[in-house]
């Protein structure tokens, strides 16, 4: 139970990061979602670093990535900042963003990888 009440806890924090990020200045008034790829990305190489740190532990797997990561990093707005671009026709732009996203989140994944597996 203590396990659940803390992961909880962990992805409060991580959409309260995301908050955060979200209302930076630095991505305001840009055609394309930038804060939610910034995220993404963000939670990705987060991910794949913790990942290889705490394979053994799967209390701290459920605290830190299904937790934090899983609040940090959001899918649902990835999915609906795509439809927002496809509903105002601005398909190079959906292309563009649905593209990058993820490919710099595959990209970040391996570099955490890489990176946590320098700790083991």
């Amino acid at each position: 139970m203590l396990n659940i009440l803390t992961m909880m806890v962990a992805a409060a924090l991580g959409a309260c990061l995301r908050a955060y990020i979200n209302e930076l200045p630095v991505f305001k008034d840009k055609d394309m979602p930038y804060n939610t790829m910034t995220v993404n990305i963000l939670g990705a190489f987060l991910m794949g670093f913790v990942v290889m740190l705490v394979t053994a532990n799967t209390q701290y797997y459920l605290i830190i990535i299904t937790g934090f990561s899983g609040g940090f990093t959001t899918y649902s707005q990835f999915a609906l900042d795509q439809f927002n671009l496809l509903r105002e026709k601005k398909t190079k732009l959906f292309f563009k963003y649905s593209l990058s996203t993820i490919f710099f989140t595959l990209v970040a994944v391996a570099f955490g990888l890489i990176a946590g597996s320098m700790f083991v």
